[in-house]
Formats: structure tokens, sequence, C-alpha cells
């Protein structure tokens, strides 16, 4: 596992921290949160099942790995003891030895980091039957998201930088006020959702926690869509399709909602705010609407 900082592995193929999904598994998954098993019969010299990669989308890199260890392979004991020669002491072990016997549970749990690299080991109770072998535990290697976001940051700052050039001498803007406090993404939005960029000062400070606002560029060519930290540009590849939803109280209470994309706004149902940011953005060129209607069940 010495080039365990370095990169992952797949069988045989070696491949560096920072190749893509869509590189290592081509056409597997076309959009949003990106997943697949993927044949692999060994690992850092361990027999394994199956690989599950996994990455925040296709044009992203691999950040995760879950590695189904074989039965057919060492013990799980040989195993634990392999992985502390070759990385050390953990920094964290949990053992529950009342799980022995139960394929559903974990009698061992390790922790390993190497690097910006961090390495887990779960043992099961018992073997876990599967349609491609049984497996008696998991080996987990993930990437550090920094290290992750530091191949994307610069691009999402200069589409940061354009949107804020562009809100300096914003034509048009239209606020509106929802009755909820709208919630911020959270997740480093150059690698989830880079579509998804900071609002700039001039119209985040007319927005407040309720706000949300629909404005152009100054030649009134652009559009945008803004919460006070969160704006689209919109008419791009990503954000070129917007869904209204109106769902009457049932069981629940009902919500208005405007989302394009993984941006959204919601409100109680009925809300003249999302009515008229709706016909507004109905009117706007280049973009395709879609009204949805029913009941909160």
């Amino acid at each position: 596992m010495d080039d365990i900082a370095q990169g992952f592995h797949i069988g045989s193929d070696f491949f560096p921290w920072g190749t893509l999904f869509a590189s290592v598994a081509p056409g597997t998954v076309d959009a949003g949160y990106a997943s697949t098993e993927l044949a692999c019969a060994s690992a850092y010299g361990l027999a394994t099942v199956h690989a599950e990669i996994t990455a925040p989308r296709p044009d992203r890199p691999v950040m995760g790995l879950t590695y189904e260890l074989a039965a057919s392979g060492a013990a799980p004991k040989e195993i634990f003891a392999q992985l502390v020669i070759r990385l050390g002491a953990p920094t964290e072990v949990d053992r529950e030895e009342e799980n022995a016997g139960n394929s559903n549970a974990v009698v061992l749990h390790a922790q390993w980091s190497q690097g910006d690299t961090a390495i887990a080991l779960s043992l099961y109770g018992s073997p876990r039957p599967s349609d491609h072998g049984d497996g008696i535990g998991a080996l987990y290697v993930n990437w550090n998201e920094a290290a992750a976001s530091a191949l994307f940051i610069e691009v999402w700052r200069a589409a940061n930088a354009a949107l804020t050039e562009a809100a300096a001498s914003a034509a048009t803007a239209h606020v509106f006020h929802v009755t909820y406090e709208i919630n911020l993404l959270l997740e480093p939005r150059c690698l989830h959702h880079p579509e998804i960029l900071a609002t700039p000062e001039p119209i985040a400070a007319r927005l407040g926690a309720t706000g949300f606002a629909l404005w152009s560029d100054a030649a009134g060519t652009r559009w945008h869509l803004s919460t006070a930290a969160d704006s689209i540009v919109l008419g791009d590849p990503d954000t070129s399709t917007v869904q209204v939803m109106e769902i009457a109280p049932a069981k629940g209470g009902g919500f208005a909602a405007i989302e394009v994309g993984a941006w959204s706004v919601r409100d109680a149902w009925g809300s003249r705010a999302i009515a008229d940011a709706a016909r507004l953005l109905e009117n706007l060129p280049g973009l395709a609407v879609t009204r949805h209607d029913g009941y909160d069940v």
C-alpha cells in the first residue's frame, strides 16, 4: 500500500488521485452523484469480491472506494494484522465482539490516515453473502475533499468573478421574499455543484435570510437567480431547466417551490413570491419551465 497516497487500484489497474469518475467507469452514470460497482478480484494484495467507486458527479474525480473483502482470501484477523504492518497503528479502533456470528454487524472497525487519504477497515461478524461471493468485511479508501477541490477551484473562482462583474451593473432585479429562511448549500460547490456560485454583495445585501432575486446583466441578455448565498447563471447546460411546484396540503402542509438543479427556494403553498417569479421565468428565452402540482401526502 505504498502508493495509496498517490492513487487507487482496481484489479491490476492503477489510477492517480484526480482521475475522473467518467474515465474510470465511462458511460455508467450520466449526471448527479456518481456510484458504480466494478469487477475487482484483488486490491493491495487482498482478495476482493468487487469495488465500488464514488464521486460527486461523473466529471469529478473518484473520491471514495469500497472494496468488499472476499471470504476466499486471508482470514479477518490476518487482514487486520497486514494493514497494521503496512500502515502502522490505527488512529482509531472499535471492537464489538458481541456481534460475532452476525453477518449484518461489524466486530471491528479501524481507521488510518496517509496524507490526503483516509483508510478504514470493517470486519463483519460472519461472512456476508452476495451474488458475486461471500464477503468478510470492507476496505474503505477516501480522498480528501480539499485536495480534490484544488483541481477545480480556480475555474470556479473565475466564474464567480464574472458574476460579480455582472452584478456591479445589473440592469434589472426582481426581489421576492418567502416565509421560510432559505437553506444554504454546504458542500464544496466547485466539486458537487460548480454551476452554483457565491452571490455578489450588491445582490446579497438586498435579500436577507428569506429573499431571492431574478436579475439580469447590464445588457439584459444573461439572467440569474440568487439567494443571499447561492446564485446561478440561467441558460447554461445545467441551468436551463426550471421546475415549479405547487403541492397542495394533504397529510402534509403543502408547499410551493422553484428548483433549478441543486438551486432552490421553497415557500408555503399558494406563495405569491413563487408564483410571480415563475411567471417571469416562463417569459425568458432559452429556459424550459415545467410546472408540477399534486398533494403533500
